[in-house]
């Protein structure tokens, strides 16, 4: 793949804004289950991501994603006291049996996106919508969320979140000193996480977690 700094994008927004607002359901100490593809192995997306992480911590506003806690969302499950154990478990079996039949190339994260309440590296991958797809109908049996027939799926990871409303010259600059170049991660891990955001950051248990498929 050719070495060349990653293009930008932003979002359709006026103004940067604060992401940790409490969404409806939402409050100190919930913990949600989603699907997520997590990166423990990713040594190329971990060196970017630091490398970022140095840069983008002197922008006043900007909540550096630590690289532990890197994460790409796929499809939520429900609260936590949503299920019942033997429920849950026939669930991850279902998503982990029909994952092992879908194939997901390697993800390559090729542009940044700026939105509204954060930066993220926006990723592709064959297989990828398939695998997102199939996970959202097995939710759905399982009697959590439906998924909305016209919603589209960006995969993305996020490299930092906004707690107000930021300068976007400053994170412009810091994106230029990161220099930051096309990443390849040959493989992922699909992870059944229980999710928490107390402390302005993402951070979970894993659940069940299966390496996918290439």
């Amino acid at each position: 793949m050719p070495s060349h700094p990653l293009p930008r994008q932003r979002g359709a927004f006026e103004r940067t804004r604060n992401h940790w607002w409490w969404r409806e359901g939402w409050g100190p100490g919930t913990r949600y289950l989603t699907w997520h593809l997590t990166f423990e192995d990713a040594t190329s997306l971990h060196e970017a991501a630091e490398r970022a992480g140095k840069t983008l911590s002197t922008v006043t506003g900007v909540d550096v994603v630590p690289v532990e806690w890197l994460h790409l969302t796929m499809t939520g499950v429900g609260h936590s006291g949503d299920y019942d154990p033997a429920t849950l478990s026939k669930h991850v079996d279902s998503v982990f049996s029909a994952a092992s039949r879908t194939s997901v190339g390697p993800l390559v994260f090729d542009r940044l996106f700026i939105y509204q309440e954060g930066l993220c590296l926006s990723a592709t991958s064959p297989g990828l919508q398939e695998l997102r797809k199939m996970q959202g109908e097995l939710v759905a049996a399982a009697g959590g969320p439906v998924p909305e027939p016209d919603e589209v799926f960006y995969p993305h990871v996020s490299l930092g979140y906004f707690s107000k409303q930021i300068s976007e010259e400053e994170l412009s600059d810091a994106l230029n000193l990161a220099d930051l170049r096309p990443i390849v991660v040959p493989s992922a891990r699909l992870s059944l996480i229980e999710l928490g955001r107390d402390d302005r950051v993402y951070t979970w248990r894993v659940v069940a977690q299966q390496e996918l498929r290439r």
